[in-house]
């Protein structure tokens, strides 16, 4: 697997919850790809989806992942999300950043859907319960030990 490194942060996925999400629409993509013409696969939602979760994990999300506009409140304010920045409505891209003197990272969390106030499966709900379940590691070194990097985009 290729490594990212993104504005001199590091980037990791977290192999159970985003790595399996990301790895599961990077082969719907490359499925499509085959099946589809080239202007059928251009405006495609899932492929459209990859693609906006791609661009907010390698450029947005580094440009500066501890800026207020990702920021949680809370019991989650030690967590970042990604919403609108290209991402569908109602989808959220949860995410954790560490800078540290020995390393800058960020770990793709899990991608939320649906955002739905006050729905039991709202996203928010969701992931604050995997939160307090400790689903995430507190420490670094330990969130690192269940993520994996990026795997690279199909072309």
């Amino acid at each position: 697997m290729a490594k990212l490194v993104s504005n001199d942060w590091e980037i990791y996925f977290h192999s159970q919850l985003f790595g399996s999400q990301y790895q599961e629409l990077f082969d719907r993509v490359s499925s499509l790809r085959d099946k589809l013409t080239p202007a059928e696969f251009k405006t495609h939602a899932t492929v459209k989806l990859f693609g906006a979760i791609t661009v907010a994990i390698e450029t947005k999300i580094p440009t500066d992942p501890l800026s207020s506009h990702f920021a949680l409140t809370g019991a989650l304010k030690r967590y970042g999300r990604v919403k609108k920045m290209g991402l569908p409505e109602r989808y959220r891209l949860f995410f954790r950043a560490f800078d540290t003197p020995q390393l800058k990272a960020i770990v793709i969390l899990w991608l939320g859907f649906p955002r739905k106030e006050g729905a039991k499966d709202d996203c928010y709900e969701v992931f604050a319960k995997m939160v307090a379940r400790g689903t995430f590691p507190e420490r670094l070194d330990e969130l690192l030990a269940d993520c994996e990097v990026i795997i690279e985009e199909p072309e």
